[in-house]
């Protein structure tokens, strides 16, 4: 839950991110690069016409062309403003998630999530979306097998990178949480070692030329398999906040795979939120009056 000085700048945080976000679509606008908005940011979008209000971070997917194409231009530091940084895995070290993202490091974001405290920078989260074989049984057999392997590098990074508090996980995954915070299962292994595994798995099959395009790192398994006539052909824009955001054409079908009756807000226990103890604005931000 939030305390009252997180609650009184939860929307100064939303602000922050929201200034990413107009920096990221400039990047993708002059470089002709796609995006959609997936997750809480896409029903944020349809629901609330920006930010979901206890929502604290935002979510883009890529296809895997767009994504790649944008870890080349912003690997080396490059293109960015000031204060903000793009993180991978391949090159930023200690930053140990698959998905990438773009930060501003002038608010720092006290993260008790995990069974250890972590604090990290303002954020959007980057997914790459991947295809998969056309033919149903193959790409059911291939995911699952992705899935193991995302189950192992979460078991590596159980302390640190898995929200314990998510509401609505799926019974097996609640299972392997409760015996992995009372038996040390999968710790100690190369976390990148397996993402790597993970990345060269993925990129087999482009997202152009799959009838199906997913979020593998995305929190609903299977269902993040979305057919591309869902994803559409076109661009499909949407109010989110004083900007327009690219996202998927069908978003009716889109939410309700994820969310069920998602214009119904869900009661408090149910609210999906990161356990945010505190937010920092540094004296960088505040002179920019963030």
């Amino acid at each position: 839950m939030y305390n009252d000085e997180v609650q009184k700048n939860l929307r100064k945080l939303q602000l922050a991110e929201l200034n990413i976000i107009k920096v990221f679509m400039e990047i993708c606008e002059r470089e002709h690069l796609r995006y959609y908005m997936i997750g809480g940011t896409m029903l944020g979008a349809i629901r609330h016409k920006g930010f979901i209000p206890w929502d604290d971070d935002v979510d883009i997917g890529m296809p895997r062309e767009d994504y790649d194409r944008l870890y080349e231009l912003l690997k080396d530091g490059g293109n960015l403003p000031e204060h903000f940084e793009y993180l991978n895995y391949k090159i930023k070290d200690g930053y140990m998630r698959y998905f990438s993202r773009i930060v501003d490091n002038r608010v720092l974001v006290y993260n008790a999530s995990g069974r250890k405290e972590i604090v990290e920078a303002a954020w959007i989260d980057l997914f790459p979306l991947d295809g998969s074989p056309n033919n149903a049984l193959l790409r059911n057999i291939r995911y699952s097998f992705i899935m193991f392997k995302r189950m192992q590098y979460h078991l590596a990074f159980m302390d640190s990178m898995v929200n314990l508090n998510r509401p609505g996980r799926p019974l097996y995954q609640r299972i392997i949480i409760g015996l992995a915070k009372r038996i040390p299962i999968g710790r100690g292994k190369n976390g990148k070692d397996i993402l790597d595994d993970i990345d060269r798995e993925l990129k087999k099959y482009g997202w152009d030329g799959s009838s199906t395009g997913a979020n593998v790192f995305g929190a609903y398994a299977h269902r993040e398999i979305v057919p591309k006539t869902v994803w559409g052909q076109g661009v499909s824009k949407y109010a989110f906040e004083d900007v327009e955001l690219p996202g998927p054409a069908d978003y009716d079908a889109f939410l309700g795979r994820f969310y069920g009756n998602y214009m119904v807000l869900p009661p408090e226990e149910k609210r999906d939120k990161h356990n945010i103890r505190k937010i920092e604005f540094l004296d960088a931000a505040k002179e920019e009056g963030i």
